[in-house]
């Protein structure tokens, strides 16, 4: 099992408003995850904090098998562009950060050297941080 970061940008896909109706999401799929991982998602500017933290589901799923959440996009163009990736994982919300903690300064202060530009495997003593939050 891997530990990994998964930033998502809110002026992109409101993935808070999706969690607030249901606690399943299909990303992108650009590493290779494996079914249990877990995945902290870091929410970009203004949040810049980690606000979620999820299980892999599902690997490798199709587009045509996607959940539909082209409602969640905020430019519904990014959404026929994401789509024709074709190549996606499956997250089952597990929990949310309801503290202050976890922000970017304490993240670096923790081991993170930036704010996360794409998925990365999350490494001690970074990881002990973060799920002394969760």
């Amino acid at each position: 099992m891997k530990y990994w970061m998964q930033p998502a940008n809110p002026k992109i896909f409101k993935i808070t408003e999706l969690f607030q109706k249901r606690d399943v999401v299909d990303w992108r799929q650009f590493r290779n995850y494996e079914i249990g991982d877990i995945v902290y998602l870091y929410i970009a500017r203004p949040i810049s904090q980690v606000v979620f933290k999820a299980e892999v589901i599902d690997i490798n799923v199709k587009a045509e098998n996607t959940i539909a959440d082209k409602e969640f996009w905020v430019n519904p163009k990014d959404f026929d562009t994401s789509i024709n990736l074709n190549r996606f994982y499956r997250m089952k919300l597990l929990a949310k950060n309801t503290t202050e903690l976890l922000k970017l300064n304490d993240l670096c202060e923790n081991g993170l050297k930036a704010a996360p530009q794409g998925s990365l495997i999350i490494k001690e003593p970074l990881l002990s941080y973060i799920q002394g939050v969760f």
